[in-house]
């Protein structure tokens, strides 16, 4: 069974992050060029997968939005859930970019990267756990089935940055290490051998 993990288009964060101080994260629509990254994407992968698919996406809306395109593009058989588990990395209700006392600065350098909890937020541990959440409840629920040759995952940076975390045994050290994942671009996951493989297969351009 393959796994395939979709970024969502870019988002108004994306461009101008001063927005996450008065707009929750889940309420952030996909800009202009994020809507044409997303049907660049879904023309790609209708070429790739079967009806024996099924589609997961994060209840947000710039995710919603860059699923459906994705959607249109499948046959009509192929489901289409939502799942809060494959959110974003919250970084509490409102964040505020420009809001960075010495005392957060002192806390996120003592805790670091992987284990600094945001205020009314998570970690990236947060994030983490429920990777492994997914991978357990839903994507070897849908292996032991055997309903479905492919899942496709249409969520967030930081989530796949965890995923693939977790299935590759990474250290936690190395995240700082881990390179971004561009909108709308397509990471293709597969098991050889017992083992988990990864590949970026897509990048969309948009002129």
């Amino acid at each position: 069974m393959n796994i395939y993990l979709i970024r969502h288009g870019e988002a108004e964060h994306n461009v101008d992050k001063t927005v996450m101080a008065h707009t929750h994260d889940s309420q952030h629509s996909l800009t202009e060029l994020g809507h044409k990254q997303a049907q660049v994407t879904a023309e790609f992968f209708k070429t790739i997968v079967t009806p024996r698919t099924v589609l997961y996406s994060s209840p947000y809306l710039r995710t919603i939005q860059t699923a459906k395109a994705i959607h249109s593009q499948l046959p009509e058989e192929v489901p289409f859930f939502e799942s809060p588990l494959v959110r974003e990395w919250e970084l509490g209700n409102l964040y505020d970019f420009t809001d960075r006392t010495p005392e957060k600065k002192k806390e996120f350098k003592a805790a670091g990267q992987f284990y600094f909890r945001f205020q009314n937020g998570e970690s990236l541990a947060d994030v983490y756990l429920r990777a492994t959440m997914f991978m357990h409840t839903v994507v070897e629920r849908a292996r032991r089935q055997q309903r479905y040759e492919n899942v496709v995952v249409v969520s967030h940076g930081a989530f796949i940055h965890m995923l693939l975390t977790f299935l590759m045994n990474w250290p936690t050290e190395e995240l700082k290490n881990f390179k971004p994942v561009e909108n709308a671009s397509v990471i293709k996951i597969n098991e050889v051998n017992g083992d988990y493989q990864y590949e970026k297969i897509f990048v969309p351009v948009v002129q």
